[in-house]
């Protein structure tokens, strides 16, 4: 089973089409997947988070935008 997070911040206009386009993804893989909202509320938890933007969605802890995960040190 993959681990998969969406972090994303208040008035994200993306996060809801970003949630349903993960969803349709893992159900067409046939994988098993743990999918986890993470509300990134302030600017201490974007920090500690290695947040660069919402919505940023994480495979396994690597993000799926590889010149982000390059940007943020992931």
């Amino acid at each position: 089973m993959v681990n998969v997070e969406v972090l994303w911040f208040e008035g994200c206009p993306n996060h809801e089409a970003a949630v349903a386009l993960l969803d349709e993804v893992i159900s067409s893989s046939g994988r098993q997947a743990a999918v986890t909202e993470v509300f990134v509320r302030d600017e201490a938890t974007a920090r500690r988070r290695h947040f660069p933007g919402s919505p940023t969605i994480r495979v396994d802890g690597r993000d799926i935008e590889p010149i982000v995960a390059v940007w943020v040190g992931s």
